[in-house]
């Protein structure tokens, strides 16, 4: 397993213990060209209760391009717009430790 696929699980862990894990087919985001993202969860909004939805995608090295981050934002008010939720688009960087 890579370095990069390591740090991702840890920090998916991590994530999918404070929300409640949602699965989004890749497939069906495919099919409007949006973007894929890594890791997605539901989480209560303090202020008001409501679910917000919240998307991550896990970078070991790099920003993501333009495009791909176009391609996410579609992925986002996709799904805002179908489940009626707001949502939360973010962009984690999981560094390795130097040696």
């Amino acid at each position: 397993m890579k370095k990069g696929e390591q740090l991702e699980q840890v920090f998916s862990r991590e994530f999918h213990q404070k929300c409640l894990p949602v699965l989004i087919s890749s497939q069906l985001l495919r099919s409007i060209n949006a973007g894929q993202v890594d890791l997605a969860g539901l989480y209560k909004n303090k202020k008001n209760k409501s679910w917000v939805l919240s998307l991550i995608e896990v970078k070991s090295t790099q920003y993501p391009s333009k495009r791909q981050w176009s391609r996410l934002l579609k992925a986002q008010d996709y799904l805002s717009r179908v489940l009626e939720i707001e949502t939360k688009l973010e962009v984690k960087f999981c560094q390795k430790d130097e040696p």
